[in-house]
């Protein structure tokens, strides 16, 4: 008996194993295609991609600066009471800026945001891909020689890099000033010596380090929001695929968060 249910384990680990094996390989396939895809750039026409671009980032950039402004400021002040709860009152104006700068700048902004984006715009473009592909317009796209993965991932990825850059930078902006009005209820800091502290706490690693997060998660949140988009083969799909969608982007994005920190801070 013993044995018969160590076989089904064992079974069940193989396959699982082999179904993820062959989702890395369709994914790698669908990523080759898109770099194939860059041959027929000269033939697309750049007002459209243009015009992608634009209503994308107001999309996803525009529309989602009031959530992650209210986000970040109550992220700031969550971070200054518990710092001013459990550090001393005398000489705190010393640790704050560090304390901000380590918890916000380098990993709650990027990775908060692009928690925020993913939530928004890679479910967005997920199932607006889906769509268009069950009402045909890939396919109408395709029958008159147009570029589809070109012409749909390409304008996305443009959009989301400067998106994410942008939002990231309202992120730290907000959870500063959050944090700083917060910190008044408790001890006094002047606004000169906080903003001191702040901008001597950053260096040139942390910023490079915002700006390959920024552009990594451009990249990947709607490329795999776009892959799973072309998947669906009915309408009946199209919530399983989104759903895919966004679990496994968010998986992707919090590991390479990971891995992005552990290279530059470790």
């Amino acid at each position: 008996m013993l044995k018969i249910f160590a076989i089904k384990i064992i079974t069940k680990i193989g396959q699982k194993t082999f179904k993820v094996f062959d989702g890395i390989s369709h994914f790698a396939n669908f990523v080759i295609s898109f770099v194939n895809s860059f041959k027929s750039l000269k033939n697309v026409r750049f007002r459209s991609i243009y015009s992608i671009v634009i209503s994308q980032i107001k999309f996803s950039g525009i529309d989602a600066v009031i959530i992650v402004i209210f986000i970040a400021m109550i992220l700031g002040a969550t971070v200054i009471i518990q710092a001013t709860n459990n550090l001393p009152k005398f000489g705190i104006e010393d640790f704050l800026g560090n304390i901000m700068v380590v918890i916000i700048s380098k990993e709650l902004g990027p990775l908060v945001t692009a928690l925020i984006f993913i939530s928004r715009s890679g479910a967005a473009i997920a199932v607006e891909v889906a769509t268009q592909k069950q009402n045909r317009e890939i396919l109408s796209m395709e029958i008159m020689g147009i570029d589809t993965k070109l012409y749909i991932i390409f304008p996305r990825i443009i959009a989301s890099i400067i998106s994410i850059l942008s939002l990231m930078i309202i992120f730290n902006l907000a959870a500063f000033f959050g944090g700083y009005v917060i910190s008044l209820s408790s001890v006094y800091i002047p606004f000169d010596v906080f903003s001191a502290a702040i901008l001597e706490a950053f260096n040139f690693m942390d910023l490079f380090a915002s700006i390959l997060k920024s552009i990594i998660y451009g990249i990947l949140i709607p490329f795999i929001a776009c892959y799973y988009g072309f998947q669906p083969k009915s309408k009946f799909e199209i919530p399983i695929f989104v759903s895919r969608s966004v679990i496994r982007t968010l998986a992707v994005i919090i590991v390479i968060n990971v891995l992005i920190s552990a290279f530059f801070y470790l």
